[in-house]
């Protein structure tokens, strides 16, 4: 039944450059590895530069649509169920099983776990159907953007296949110049949110899988040449803009990057494939980013007629021996995990800008200045606010446990283009400082060439922020065995990435308690730094009792009481403890304490502050860098 999954093989996934696939290789070849297959040139995934500036048109608001339980329409295909056809019955036709006109609504964004109850658990494919009016063309290009729909997207306009993207958290775009009607047209999807063997997430994680179009449509306008993409940042004591024009003008084309309040414009002209290179050094009166001062400045991108405008701040990254340096000093990182639910007895995947105001609000009053964006690329409005108010921001593909199919080239495929979508969407926010390519996986070697390649892609994409991964099967625990309690931070892949960091329940999984957490040791035989990417324990807000007991809002906080206070004396230079709220989770089962929500959140899920959050607000007080 599996179609192919993606539009990536029509170049939609960024693939390293040939010197960044030597390199890969030759460190491979140095360990004694099987040396991975040359990496193929490929392109920056389209996701059209300063979307929410261009003429664009929403297509969210009430979808119809048709629950296709057994697959039938797309497995045994018939003109009787072709829903993409948008047949109506004809007095004396042939029978049509289907009325999109008599179907039932959802309102888009959305995901039908909770817009619908008696979907509440179901996985499979939906059809989802929407009539929309575009004018007559101009001249210009036009292009259908998906914000995110999960799982996996089959795109049909007007009866033609446009296209198929396969990705839960990442934008893609089909371009639609010349195949819209001047007036109505129509626009289905099918949307299946099934994982199996190859996708990623794989078969086993612990989220729920809300499936849907959980994230905005548009119809968005463009220039015959546009301004296709932009990368601005402070890189080298230089401020470097990375320009790519698109369209049949895009040689030669005249571009610039003008900031407003620094008195700045960088100018020059794109080269025969439509890129350009612009710096400058930067002016005396330059403010940099930092979570207590995100200063952001106003800046319009010009490529030929192309006017875009954006904000965007100015900051340094550095991971120096075991130091993290934000803007060239020290900084211990106060950070938090969060899953994309707004607060509420339901959870769900949408999340308004509102709702994760909120969230990081919470974050803030913790006194975080990191929010870990956990486990997929959360929406963009959510790393835009973190620009905003003041966060720094871990972003995150799911590459995630044991089930991965390392050795498969298309989970590997979609590995990297995930990761290209995710870098190329929000490489221009200030507030992220962080992309991490996997969490807890194993460390045998396909595991670690697949991951190589994604590192690599990533630095390709952006060479400004740190490379990380949670890691977990990496500690050698040769040590505690004998009885020494001894951990060491010993995988792989940590010498290709900038931060270490690991995840480890102390006091909650394992056999010790949380008084016992004292003797335990974590080192780290790399110069790198070392954080504590997670640790935690479930409590039911409200279950109280004595500290011994597990469950009770007493017992979690004296985990955190007790793991906090290792984190110094073992090095390590920031932590994102989990989960600032509880969350949906299937394979959570106790009846009377989970009920199919993660409990280890410091609010629950209506937003109700646990014994812990008390706890952790008074450890980051009590931190100076």
């Amino acid at each position: 039944m599996t179609p192919s999954r993606r539009q990536l093989l029509a170049g939609a996934a960024l693939t390293a450059s040939a010197a960044v696939a030597a390199q890969v290789q030759a460190q491979e070849k140095a360990q004694g590895k099987a040396a991975s297959p040359p990496l193929a040139a490929g392109d920056e995934p389209l996701l059209l530069f300063a979307q929410h500036d261009r003429p664009r048109t929403t297509l969210d608001g009430l979808w119809a649509y048709i629950l296709d339980q057994n697959d039938s329409a797309f497995r045994k295909p018939n003109a009787r169920r072709a829903f993409w056809l948008d047949e109506a019955q004809k007095p004396g036709g042939p029978v049509v099983e289907y009325d999109w006109g008599a179907s039932p609504r959802m309102e888009i964004p959305g995901d039908w776990n909770t817009r619908d109850p008696s979907l509440e658990w179901y996985d499979g494919p939906i059809y989802f159907h929407r009539r929309f009016q575009a004018p007559a063309d101009t001249g210009g290009r036009r292009f259908l953007s998906f914000e995110a729909v999960n799982y996996d997207a089959v795109v049909w306009l007007n009866g033609q296949e446009i296209g198929r993207h396969e990705g839960g958290f990442t934008p893609f775009v089909f371009e639609v110049t010349g195949k819209l009607k001047a007036g109505e047209n129509v626009v289905v999807l099918r949307v299946d949110d099934r994982v199996g063997p190859e996708t990623l997430p794989s078969l086993d994680f612990d989220w729920k899988n809300y499936g849907g179009i959980t994230r905005s449509v548009w119809l968005v306008e463009t220039p015959a040449t546009f301004l296709r993409d932009a990368f601005l940042r402070l890189e080298a004591g230089q401020i470097v803009a990375d320009l790519r024009a698109d369209g049949p003008a895009a040689a030669g084309l005249e571009v610039s990057v003008a900031i407003a309040g620094l008195n700045l414009t960088l100018t020059g002209k794109t080269g025969p494939d439509g890129r350009a290179r612009l710096s400058a050094k930067p002016p005396r009166g330059l403010k940099l980013w930092s979570p207590e001062t995100p200063t952001l400045y106003d800046v319009t991108f010009k490529a030929g007629e192309d006017v875009r405008r954006e904000r965007v701040g100015f900051r340094t990254l550095e991971a120096r021996g075991r130091q993290i340096l934000v803007n060239g000093k020290p900084r211990f990182i106060r950070g938090i995990a969060l899953h994309e639910e707004p607060l509420g007895a339901q959870g769900g995947r949408v999340m308004t800008p509102p709702e994760a105001r909120a969230l990081l609000e919470e974050a803030k009053a913790l006194g975080c200045d990191m929010v870990r964006l956990a486990h997929y690329p959360h929406t963009e409005s959510t790393v835009r606010l973190c620009d905003e108010i003041g966060l720094l921001v871990w972003s995150e593909i799911p590459v995630y446990w044991d089930d991965v199919a390392y050795e498969s080239p298309k989970t590997l495929t979609l590995a990297r283009a995930m990761a290209a979508e995710m870098v190329v969407r929000d490489r221009n926010r200030a507030s992220v400082a962080f992309w991490s390519v996997a969490n807890e996986t194993p460390t045998h070697q396909a595991r670690t060439t697949f991951l190589r390649h994604v590192v690599a892609d990533i630095r390709r994409l952006d060479p400004t922020r740190l490379l990380t991964a949670a890691l977990n099967k990496n500690i050698d625990v040769g040590g505690a065995k004998a009885g020494q309690n001894q951990f060491v931070v010993d995988d792989p892949l940590a010498p290709d990435l900038d931060v270490v960091a690991i995840n480890q329940y102390e006091g909650w999984y394992g056999p010790r308690t949380p008084d016992q957490a004292k003797t335990v040791r974590f080192s780290n035989p790399h110069d790198k730094p070392m954080m504590m990417s997670e640790f935690g324990a479930d409590a039911l807000y409200g279950e109280r009792g004595p500290k011994e007991n597990r469950w009770t809002e007493e017992y979690q906080a004296w985990v955190f009481e007790e793991t906090l206070a290792l984190l110094d004396r073992d090095g390590f230079v920031g932590v994102s403890p989990w989960v600032l709220k509880d969350f949906r989770s299937p394979r959570r089962w106790h009846a009377r304490y989970q009920d199919y929500w993660n409990r280890k959140g410091l609010v629950s899920n209506e937003g109700r502050r646990k014994l812990a959050f008390e706890t952790l607000r008074r450890y980051y007080a009590g931190k100076t860098s």
